[in-house]
This record gives structure tokens, sequence and C-alpha cells, in this order.
């Protein structure tokens, strides 16, 4: 059998200090909150005493240097981190408080896909005083800095050393449009503007430009803020994304609209202010999203006020009137020259020249397209490929059908939906177009999570479904993902985890939907709506597939049995105050294949699940719910079973080992895995091989564990976590043998909370690594570590590697070593002067110059990082760097050569960036459009 050694060498008596040092922080929580707040008391004092003095410099002309801004900065939001700390402390329970909960996540606040307020980590007690302790260093370390902060001003901001041309890489025909906004709201002409005209015509495309401007342009505006209302968007949602943008912590879930206005209107009172909103269908009262205009209001002049603008977009001209826009910009399609060159450049330019016959019909399919920007790129995009006469002609025919389209009734943008639908025919196969419309079951705008939400609902839904392992749906679930992207079907986000469906084709797959077979409620889809209740009975009694995500839906009715007799699909997720689940439910709904309830306050299961017998996805993820009926064990047909997050203590005796259809069991993140999870999974009987993500105790006897279960069950995803070992001695990870059923199918590696100061991943004498199929390797708070090095391990599929509170680590060399690296992301790992060094490490890098295969790099709290490597090193594949709390790192990774590559976005705090030393400052010029401020972030 094949297999691997991981040798983690062990200093034992760095592990006894280490312990030793950990054991004070597992009590007394109050005196460290007390610690905490007297100084916070202090810094608050020298806070306001600043404040005043720039306050009286103000009205002499004089502005706060950089350093005083940073340092307000920097004590707004340790009071936003130490008041959520006291909150946590406050609000403890018996499940707060379950040392269980904590996570690999980041420390201090997360923020999670589609949250409309920040989720903070575990609040137990160790975790509340080791995070009240980071602060209480901060606090001190922000108390030494004022002495040094005088004088607090300064005569006036420094005039730019350029001024950037808005039009850098402009998309086609929105300069002129973009120029003229601009140019108005520099005059001081007016404070409400809007840009309308209909859906895909580029109304977002010149807001992120007006955006990107201000963005570099900092003369004018304090703050510039940019949401997305979406239709059907409530304004304490607006109200809680500006918040958010902010990063301003004092709204509050249960503070009614009124509340939430006072606040940011208090907040944003003596600050300039851009507010960029984003497609909006309705009018918006302005006062109360923060954009008082009380100069206006109180009869001054509005000069001598702090200016507050407004720009929006809206399909509507009667939107515009309705909120009072002073200018409007109308938006129309571009003229036949502008369409040709934007078709042109989204299309494959050897396949146009390459035949007469298809320059004419591409000309003719550019016609149809009306000038309509969304349309010409689906089109153009659609056609990529495509390199026979007859494909081009076939399209055109199709486009131009009028038969075609008298199935349904077609909205005014009908010229969208033709090229929408042209764009949707030519998807590869029946799967893939299945995939594109399961993308409508989010909400509009919605950043949805490839790995955790989209693939899995594929998965569940069969859309995927020939596949041996868990790796090969989700392999083949990337592929649909690259296929719907090449089709500009799906949009790229900053992070490259998540997708997006623009709104107009959302509502284009939805016209779709309704027109499928003439049922206009087969699916029904109220996703991110703030909804309280469920529709009426009637609205979704006939459908199949209902979708309520992200709403705020408290409670359930009772139903008669098959009151839905058709609905095969349900999603509750994010109903974060749903609680309980009547028993009546499942009995109405008799033909229910999928059903995701994950991310609510589920306690219990009713026992009528059993008569859930269709049943084949269920998602019970993050819901604090502590046992299974006996009744789950009837779920004959289940393939699905997700648990990550919960708090799983009873489950009756083989109710998971007989589901025979399992394919997929994922119960990471739950509580230490108890005897009764070893006795499942040891005794499974299903019919197929099961993929298993779990957490289990860095030890070699729960590995050993692993190795003898059933040969029909593989680890997917695996946490060896060193948080509850209570005797050293017993638990040395010296030499485990890594047996197939964990390394052969094994993707996702987190190694986290061991007491060790080095770690060596190492193959054994003859063999190699058998870790194929690993893509991402995690290491977290291993506080001891000062050394991580592979010894004859062939980790050839590594995409991702990340490192987060790794305190004494020296150096991350060895990544060098990965061929397919594409992610590296540094977090909290204080010790670290540099990533690559040769300074006591077996595995040095030559002394010449060497070249990553990085595509984004992140690195944040790296106190001491001063650069990048000791030689030169090259990154011809970087698209994405960011930065954020390396004071001392003060020279990027590269020169001018940066410039021919593929570099799209550089992101960090201002004062670094206006910092960063250059050999040549035309370089920093030429990359200044690619940085964008985390300050500025939207």
């Amino acid at each position: 059998m094949a297999c691997i050694n991981l040798n983690l060498d062990v200093d034992v008596n760095n592990c006894l200090s280490g312990l030793r040092a950990s054991l004070p922080v597992l009590g007394r929580p109050k005196s460290g909150i007390q610690k905490l707040e007297k100084e916070m008391a202090r810094l608050r004092g020298e806070r306001d005493d600043i404040k005043n003095q720039i306050d009286q410099a103000d009205r002499q002309g004089k502005i706060p240097t950089n350093k005083v801004s940073q340092w307000l900065r920097e004590v707004e939001e340790l009071e936003a981190q130490v008041a959520a700390i006291n909150q946590d402390f406050q609000s403890m329970s018996c499940f707060s408080c379950n040392c269980f909960n904590q996570t690999g996540g980041t420390s201090g606040q997360t923020q999670q896909a589609g949250d409309q307020v920040p989720i903070r980590e575990s609040s137990n007690c160790c975790s509340i005083n080791r995070r009240a302790k980071e602060k209480l260093g901060k606090a001190n370390e922000l108390m030494s800095q004022t002495d040094a902060l005088d004088p607090i001003t300064t005569v006036g901001p420094p005039e730019p050393t350029m001024m950037l041309s808005i039009s850098h890489r402009s998309p086609v025909g929105i300069e002129s449009y973009v120029e003229g906004i601009v140019s108005y709201i520099d005059g001081g002409e007016g404070n409400i503007i809007s840009i309308y005209g209909m859906g895909g015509v580029g109304k977002t495309t010149m807001l992120k430009r007006i955006q990107r401007h201000y963005h570099h342009n900092h003369a004018i505006f304090d703050r510039v803020i940019w949401v997305v209302a979406s239709k059907d968007c409530q304004l304490k949602k607006l109200q809680i994304d500006i918040a958010r943008s902010l990063n301003l912590y004092t709204l509050e879930e249960n503070d009614d609209e009124q509340i939430c206005g006072v606040k940011l209107c208090s907040f944003l009172k003596n600050k300039n202010c851009l507010l960029l909103l984003d497609d909006i269908w309705e009018r918006l009262d302005l006062q109360l999203l923060g954009m008082a205009h009380s100069g206006t209001e109180q009869g001054q002049q509005q000069h001598q006020q702090p200016r507050k603008v407004v720009v929006f977009t809206t399909r509507s001209e009667t939107v515009c009137a309705q909120m009072k826009a002073e200018k409007k910009f109308k938006v129309r399609c571009l003229d036949s020259e502008q369409a040709w060159q934007l078709f042109v450049q989204n299309s494959d330019g050897d396949v146009l020249g390459s035949d007469p016959g298809i320059m004419f019909v591409a000309k003719e399919l550019v016609q149809e397209c009306a000038g309509l920007p969304l349309a010409l790129v689906t089109v153009a995009r659609a056609m990529s490929g495509r390199r026979s006469w007859e494909a081009w002609n076939d399209a055109l025919h199709q486009i131009r059908d009028k038969h075609e389209w008298t199935t349904i009734a077609l909205p005014e943008d009908s010229v969208m939906y033709k090229a929408f639908k042209l764009s949707y025919d030519n998807l590869e196969n029946d799967s893939v177009r299945e995939c594109l419309l399961c993308c409508t079951l989010w909400p509009e705008d919605y950043e949805i999570d490839k790995l955790s939400e989209l693939i899995p609902c594929w998965i569940g839904c069969g859309i995927i479904h020939e596949y041996n392992v868990i790796n090969e749906a989700f392999a083949k679930g990337y592929s649909h993902l690259e296929a719907l992207g090449a089709a500009s079907l799906l949009e790229k986000c900053d992070s490259d985890k998540v997708v997006k469906m623009h709104d107009v084709i959302r509502d284009m797959a939805l016209l779709l939907i309704s027109g499928l077979e003439g049922n206009k409620r087969k699916w029904i889809v109220k996703a991110g709506i703030r909804l309280s209740d469920l529709p009426r009975q009637e609205e979704w009694q006939e459908a199949e597939r209902a979708s309520f995500i992200w709403n705020q839906i408290t409670s359930l009715q009772e139903y008669e049995a098959s009151t839905f007799p058709k609905l095969s699909m349900l999603i509750l997720h994010g109903n974060k105050n749903l609680k309980t689940i009547p028993s009546s439910l499942f009995a109405s709904m008799p033909r229910l294949t999928y059903l995701d309830l994950s991310d609510c306050y589920i306690t219990e299961l009713p026992m009528m699940i059993g008569t859930l017998t269709e049943l084949q996805y269920l998602n019970l993820s993050k819901n604090p719910i502590t046992r299974l009926p006996l009744e789950f064990g009837c779920l004959g047909k289940l393939e699905y079973l997700l648990l990550r997050a919960t708090c799983l203590k009873i489950v009756p005796n083989g109710t998971i080992s007989n589901l025979s259809m399992l394919k997929w069991l994922d119960i990471r993140q739950t509580p230490l895995v108890p005897e009764w999870w070893w006795d499942e999974l040891k005794c499974f009987k299903g019919r197929h091989q099961l993929s298993v993500g779990i957490n289990i105790n860095a030890t070699t006897g729960s590995i050993d564990r692993l190795n003898m279960l059933s040969p029909n069950v593989s680890i997917w995803e695996l946490t060896l976590d060193g948080n509850y070992i209570s005797e050293l001695s017993n638990d040395d990870m010296g030499t485990p043998q890594w047996g197939c059923r964990v390394s052969d199918n094994l993707e996702y590696l987190n190694i986290m909370h061991l007491v060790l100061d080095r770690l060596i991943l190492a193959a054994g004498v003859g063999r190699e690594s058998s870790f194929g199929c690993l893509k991402r390797l995690q290491f977290c708070f291993l506080k001891l570590l000062k050394e991580i090095s592979l010894n004859r391990v062939r980790l050839y599929n590594l995409r991702e590697v990340v490192f987060r509170e790794c305190h004494e680590l020296k150096d991350v060399s060895w990544v060098l070593q990965l061929p397919c690296l594409k992610f590296l992301e540094i977090n909290y790992c204080e010790k670290m002067k540099e990533l690559i060094s040769e300074v006591g490490n077996s595995n040095s890098i030559s002394s010449s110059s060497s070249s990553s295969s990085i595509q984004r790099l992140i690195l944040c709290g790296m106190l001491n990082l001063n650069r990048i490597a000791n030689i030169p090193l090259h990154f011809p594949y970087l698209e994405y760097i960011a930065v954020y709390e390396c004071p001392r790192f003060q020279k990027l990774p590269f020169g001018a050569e940066i410039l021919n590559n593929k570099l799209k976005m550089i992101k960090g705090e201002k004062n670094w960036w206006n910092n960063l030393k250059w050999d040549d400052e035309s370089i920093k010029d030429s990359l200044t459009p690619c940085f964008r401020s985390y300050d500025d972030d939207f």
C-alpha cells in the first residue's frame, strides 16, 4: 500500500513551555475585560483631545497630517473590535461558550458571503481572553504613539504629482459620459446626479469608472461609498451595507430605519462624501442613508458645509424625477461604429478575418444587437470558437426568427433576451445550461461562493452525477464554471472564490424559466428581499423549486399533507432567526429531493423528517442542532449530508452507517469526533464510495483510526486540531503512516493549534507522496512553529497555501517547490522578515533569479516583513496582491517587467501606497490605476 510519512519533529520542552504559557488564559475573562476597558478610557481621552485640536486647526484652514488621520482610524477600528468583545462577553451562553465552536477561520471579525452584518468568532472564555489580551496590546501601542503626533496639522494637502486619465482602458462608448459626470461633480453645481438607461447599456460600468476616478483623486471627498440596491432591496439593507463600507459597527439589526439614519448622518456629518448607488428601482430617502444636506436645510451657504454628492443608476426616468436629480445623464446604445468595435474586442479576430462570409454575418449580428453593449458582448462570446459560415449564419437566423419568440412575452429589452437565448443555446450541453439557471436561486447581485454554495447545489440537484468520489464532481463543477465564464454569463469578482450573475442576465434566465412549458410558477425565487414570512400558499403551491435565501423568516406555518405535490427543492439558507421546523412541513412536500436549511438557528429536527423518502440532498450546516432523530435512518435515498459547524452530540446507532446511498458526508467544524462517529464511519455499508470532510485530534492514534475505516470511505477534507490534546506525551506526532484512504483523495488539509517548533512534510525512504489530489494546505495558530520544510514530498497539484498566526515562523521558502501554486496568503506571522530566505533552510533556493507561479498574494499583519526574497524573484502570473498592516514592507517585489504581465489589482492602505519606494517613479504612475485602497473598498 502506498503511503507517506509526515515527520513532525517536536521539542518536548518547547511543547510543555507552550502549554504552561497558555494556562493563564483559560480563566478570569472579566479581569482581562476590565484591564482593556481601563486602557480604552485613557485612549479615548487622548483621542478626544486630539480631535479638539484638529477642529480648532480646521477653522484656520489646516488639515490633519496623514499620521494623525491613520492613528484616529486605528483607534476607531479598535473601539469597534473592543465593543464586539464586550458584547460577546455579556452574551456568553452555554452554546456560545462551547469551546468546540472554535474554527480555523480568521481571528477577530470575519465576513461570510451574503452576510449583512459582521459575524464574530466564537465567544468562549479562552477566545475572549485571547482577544482582550491582543486588543490591550494594541491599545498600549496606540497610547505610546501619542507623544509623536505633533504637529497634528499641516497647511493643506500636497499637490498631486500627476492627474490620472479617467479614461484609462475605458470600455467602448462611455468616455464622454464619465467625463461629463466628473466635470459636473467637480464644478459643484449639484449634489444629486442620475445615470439612467435600459438594462445592459453600461450604467454600472460608468459608475465604477467614476468610483475609480475619485478613489485616486482625494482632493474633493473624504469618503467614496459604493452600494448596490437592486430590485426589491429594502432601505435597512442599504443602511447596513453603507455602514459596513465605512467600517461603522454601531448599527444594530434591531435598530429601525430612523435610528440607522441618525447614526449614519452623525458619522458622516463632518465629511465630504460621494455616495454611488447602483441599480435603484424606487425613491430612496437620502437623509436616511446619511446624506443629509445640512447646509441647504439650514439656509446657509452650501459651500460652507461638508459636501454630500449622490450619483445613482436606474433603468427608470421616473425614478430620476422621484429622487429629484439635479442632473440626468441618459445612457444611449452605441452607434454602429462603436458597436462593431466592442464586438470585435470580444470576438476571435482570427475567425472574423478568415472568411468574408463570416465577416458579413458578424456585422448583421451586430446590427441585431441594436448597440446594446451587454448584448454585443454576450453574442460575441457565444460565437467564440465557431469557425464555419454555416454556424454563424444559423445564429443569425435564430436571432431573427420571429417564431422563436412567440412563446414568450418579451420585455422591452427583447434584444437582450434574444442575445441571452443565443448564448444559452450555444452552451455545450444541457448540464451547463441547467447550471446557469440554478444561479438565479441566489439574490440579485449576490456573490455566490463556488466551493460552499454553487457547486454543492449543482451536485445536489443531480446536474453533476457521474463520478466515483466527490473530488471528481467538484472538478466537473469547475469545468462548468469555466464554460459559463467564457460565455460571459457569469462574472468574476475580486475574490476568485466567488462568482456573480449580472442582474440583466439573471432577469433573462428567470424569464426563460417562466416560459418553460408555459408554466409561470415552475420556480419561485424570493431571495434576499427581507421576507418575514413565506408567500401565500397559492403563490407557490404548484412550484417545483422554491428559494427563500437570505431573508428574515422567523417561523414556518403548518401545512396539510401534500400541499406542495410538485416541490422538489426548498432552500431556506440564511434565515438566521428561523429556530423551529413545524412537524407538518415535510409531510406537505412528499417529492422533496433537495432541502437546504443551512445557516439558520434550528436546534432540533422533527421526527416527520423520516417521511422525506425521496430526499437526496440535506444541508443542515451552521445550525446549533444537537441531535438527529431516530427517524433520520428512513432517508434511504439520501446521497449528500452536510453537517458542517453544527453541535451534534447525539446520533442514534446505525443512523449514518445504514444510509446505503450516501456519497458525501461533511462533518467539519463540529465538536471533537466522538466515539459514535468513528463507529458510524467504520461500519458504513454504502453502495458508493463515501467522501468525508472531518476534524480530528492531531494525534497518531486518530490518524491510525482513519486508516482503518471501511474501504469504501475516503477523506476529502481533513483538519488536524491540537487544541484539545490534554496529554502531550501520549500524542507525539512523530511518524504517522498515511494510508491511501486518507491521502489518495484528500483535497484540503488544515493543521492547527499544534505546539511544536519544527514541521517536516516527509515521505519515507523509497516512497513517493500519495497526496496527488491535495489542492489546499493551511497552517493556523501554530504559535511556536519556526520552520516548515518538505522532504521528498511531491505536491504537484497544490494550488493554495495559507498561514495564519504562526508567530515564530521565519520564512516559507519551500513554497517555491510547488509548481502549481496559485494562491499564497500569510496572516499575522510577526517574526517573518522575508518570505523566501536561504538562511537556515535545507530547501534554500539558488542565488540566481527565480520565478513564481503565484497569481494571488495576500500579506496581512506582517509587522516585521521588509521584503519578499533576498534574491530577484519574478512573478509572471501575478494578478492580485494585497498588503495590510505591514509597516516595514516598503518596496514591491517587481520592477518594470510587471507592466507587461497580468497584474490587475494592488490593494492596501493609502499611506502604505503613498510611502512605497520605487527604483523608477514611472512604474508607480503606471500601476496607480491598479491600486485600490482598503479605506475606500466597496
